[in-house]
């Protein structure tokens, strides 16, 4: 059996995890191929319609934004849906072209793909629930994102060492959706006591005012280099006002490291608030330097956090628990 990954680049989440998925499958015996389209075609996909799948196409797998376009007569589709663009709680954090983007045309592209599909998966809980109150009860099962836990792990030595300022790490594109905006403020709230690293991203030209007490990681892209930040900070930082999952919480947790984050869309679905992490109200700048200032007071709870993080992403978000279900969900499609 050999899957299929057309895939229409966008500098964002959805690369790395077509990225992940193709090598974890090649690990477990799949074989894949991902074939990657100009950016540009995110605004007309259908001009890919004419492109044969390699020799050999036992599964196709798209994403949802595009997956209508690769549909071939014979070969099961799977779909997969990383953020609806439909749920009117995306809708107070986009621009205007976003808007007009999303509306004209995302969402035509998106209805399409499921009536298309042979099988539709979604990152996480509050994603499907999504698709169901804004595009219709499609079946949809939830496969959530995961990690190689053997890569992202932590360091022997994973405490904070005494006397530094508690770092922070952001992780993601510096967009309001993610809450970019709110860095500098609770920065500034914060003071020399702690320091932030933050990344752009993988999109270019997005910059945010930094404070004394915030350090610019660039583009950080690839893995080893994300592991290396994530080892070398103490909590990852991650205000997203919206998430369909939010990759970058596992990938902290499995490097030992808890989470202050917002109490909102799929981010419950990883962080257990007060066990692996702090969950705090959207755009509450007070709260997030509150909880930056409760565990740099008690490094106990700091490590506690980090070890708990640890053993959730193993249970319930590890390579070895979810590559098996995307095995089985092929072999089903094929079978049916």
């Amino acid at each position: 059996m050999k899957i299929w990954f057309p895939t229409i680049q966008g500098g964002s989440g959805t690369d790395v995890y077509t990225r992940r998925l193709a090598d974890a499958l090649g690990r477990h015996g799949i074989t894949t191929e991902v074939t990657w389209f100009s950016a540009q075609y995110q605004f007309a996909p259908f001009l890919l319609r004419g492109i044969s799948p390699p020799s050999g196409t036992g599964v196709i797998h798209a994403n949802s934004w595009n997956g209508f376009a690769f549909k071939r007569s014979g070969i099961p589709l799977v779909v997969t849906e990383h953020l609806n663009v439909s749920d009117p709680l995306y809708s107070p954090h986009k621009n205007l072209p976003q808007r007009l983007y999303h509306e004209a045309l995302v969402r035509r592209f998106m209805a399409a793909s499921f009536q298309a599909a042979s099988a539709i998966t979604a990152v996480s809980h509050f994603t499907a629930a999504g698709i169901a109150r804004t595009l219709g009860a499609y079946p949809v099962q939830v496969i959530h994102d995961w990690i190689d836990t053997q890569a992202f792990s932590p360091e022997s030595d994973n405490r904070r060492p005494p006397h530094r300022p508690l770092r922070l790490l952001f992780v993601g594109n510096l967009s309001r959706r993610k809450g970019a905006d709110l860095l500098t403020p609770v920065m500034e709230a914060l003071g020399s006591e702690f320091e932030l690293r933050f990344t752009s991203g993988l999109r270019r030209g997005t910059r945010i005012p930094k404070g004394p007490n915030m350090v610019a990681l660039g583009r950080l892209t690839q893995d080893s280099e994300l592991i290396d930040a994530y080892r070398q900070c103490d909590v990852l930082f991650y205000p997203s006002r919206f998430e369909g999952f939010g990759l970058p919480l596992v990938e902290a947790m499995a490097c030992g490291k808890p989470v202050i984050g917002t109490n909102t869309s799929s981010l419950p679905e990883i962080v257990e608030d007060g066990v692996t992490g702090i969950l705090c109200p959207v755009d509450d700048v007070t709260a997030f330097a509150a909880a930056c200032r409760k565990l740099a007071d008690n490094p106990e709870m700091l490590h506690q956090y980090g070890q708990a993080a640890e053993r959730r992403v193993k249970e319930r978000f590890s390579e070895d628990l979810i590559i098996p279900r995307y095995v089985q969900l092929y072999e089903s499609v094929v079978a049916g």
